[in-house]
C-alpha cells in the first residue's frame, strides 16, 4: 500500500525552515490527482502507515506519503486527544533534534543511518557525549531509524545512570541486534545501571544477542551491581560474550564470588574477564 502511493508523488512545492535547517514539507495534492485506495481507510490506519514512514534521519518518505491525498494529510496532521502534537509535528520536532546531534558531531544524517560504528567522547572529538545527546540517539535507537552498528563507543562522557536510561531502554526493546562491542569506559555509571541493564536483559534472545565485547571500567560499581549483571548472566543474557571489563571498580569478594557462580552456569563464551580493583587489591583475568 505504501509503495503504491508512493509511486506517483506530487512534486515537493517549496523546502520549509524548522529550526535552521530544511525539512521536506508535507504539501496538499492538486486536485486532479486522487488516490482512492487510501481514501477508503480510515483515518487511525493512515496515520499508523504515516508513523512507520517517519524516520526522522529520513523523513522524505513521510512526507511524500502525507502528500498522495487530503486524506493521509489530515490524518498525519491530526492531533489525538491525548498528545500535546500532532504526528507530522512530532516528526518536525524529532527530525530537528537528529539534525542538531549529527552536525554536533560532524556527520549527515544519512551516514549516521548506515554506520556500523559510532563513537563520542572527549578524548575522540574533543567534547563530551551530552545527557541531551544520549536521549535523542536512545530515541533513534528506539525508532529503528539506527540498526547496523558493530560498535558503540561512548567512554568517558560521565552519562551516569540517568543518562544512559534512554539507551538502555531502547536495547531493552531489542535495538541494535549485530552490535557486538560497547565501550562505556569512565561514565559515572554506578550499581543503578548495572541493575538496569540487568533488567533490560530479561529476553536474552532479544537483546544484544550478538555482543561479545562489554566495558565497564572505572564506572564505580561494587558488588551489587556486579551481583545484579551476574544474575542475568546466568540465565542466558549475552550467550556469544568473549570480553568482560569490570577493571578500576569497588568490586570486592562478593563480587567475584557471584561472576564464578555465573561461570559455572553461564558465559560459555567468556575468554577473558577484568576484574582489578581500583586500589589494586584483587585482580583476575
Amino acid at each position: 500500500l505504501c509503495a503504491a502511493a508512493l509511486e506517483c508523488p506530487p512534486a515537493l512545492g517549496y523546502l520549509q525552515r524548522v529550526e535552521g535547517a530544511h525539512l521536506p514539507p508535507m504539501v496538499a495534492p492538486p486536485k486532479h490527482r486522487t488516490a482512492e485506495n487510501l481514501t477508503d481507510l480510515p483515518s487511525d490506519l493512515l496515520c499508523n502507515i504515516y508513523c512507520a514512514l517517519a524516520n526522522p534521519l529520513a523523513p522524505a518518505a513521510a512526507c511524500y506519503f502525507a502528500s498522495t491525498c487530503h486524506d493521509v494529510r489530515s490524518a498525519a496532521l491530526a492531533r489525538a486527544a491525548s498528545a500535546t502534537f500532532s504526528e507530522a509535528q512530532h516528526l518536525q520536532c524529532f527530525w530537528a533534534r537528529a539534525t542538531a546531534l549529527c552536525k554536533s558531531k560532524r556527520m549527515t544524517r544519512s551516514l549516521l543511518s548506515r554506520a556500523t560504528q559510532f563513537t563520542a567522547g572527549p578524548v575522540i572529538s574533543g567534547e563530551c557525549f551530552s545527557a541531551a545527546d544520549a536521549e535523542i540517539f536512545g530515541q533513534l535507537l528506539g525508532a529503528r531509524s539506527i540498526t547496523r552498528l558493530h560498535m558503540l563507543v561512548l567512554e568517558q562522557n560521565q552519562l551516569g545512570e540517568e543518562g544512559m536510561r534512554p539507551i538502555v531502554q531502547a536495547l531493552a526493546d531489542g535495538a541494535l541486534p549485530m552490535l557486538r562491542d560497547l565501550q562505556l569506559y569512565e561514565n559515572g555509571l554506578g550499581d543503578g545501571f548495572c541493575a538496569a541493564l540487568a533488567a533490560a536483559l530479561a529476553c536474552p534472545a532479544r537483546v544484544l544477542p550478538a555482543l561479545a565485547i562489554l566495558n565497564l571500567s572505572r564506572n564505580r560499581v561494587t558488588s551489587q551491581g556486579v551481583a545484579a549483571l551476574a544474575a542475568a548472566l546466568s540465565r542466558g543474557a549475552l550467550p556469544h560474550l568473549t570480553t568482560l571489563d569490570l577493571s578500576d571498580n569497588d568490586i570486592d569478594g562478593a563480587g567475584i564470588e557471584a561472576l564464578a557462580e555465573t561461570g559455572r552456569q553461564g558465559l560459555r563464551a567468556l575468554e577473558t574477564l577484568y576484574i582489578q580493583s581500583q586500589s589494586g587489591g584483587a585482580a583476575a583475568s
